[in-house]
């Protein structure tokens, strides 16, 4: 089974995707692979991670995960060693190919 970036456009979830949404995301797609390049020299690593449809004020609150669970990945990205991932999308299954 073949994942994607994001749940499709009529997923309960989120509803329909408007039209800025989706090439939105395809935007900090890309600027995290040019960042990631742009400092390959260095120990700074880059990379995106979805957290889900998470509950915050910004959505109020009808995410299905809480902001523990939303903020998990982007924990475990932070804290990888220097010589892990860069330039890449993650979600809580790992790596996300876009």
């Amino acid at each position: 089974m073949r994942r994607t970036a994001g749940p499709p456009p009529s997923s309960a979830e989120t509803g329909p995707i408007s039209v800025a949404y989706a090439p939105s995301k395809t935007f900090l797609n890309a600027v995290t692979v040019q960042y990631a390049k742009e400092l390959a020299d260095t120990n700074v690593l880059i990379n995106a991670v979805c957290p889900g449809f998470t509950a915050t004020d910004l959505n109020g609150f009808r995410g299905v995960r809480t902001p523990r669970q939303g903020a998990a990945s982007a924990i475990r990205l932070a804290t990888v060693p220097n010589d892990g991932p860069t330039g890449r999308f993650f979600d809580d299954e790992g790596e996300v190919p876009w």
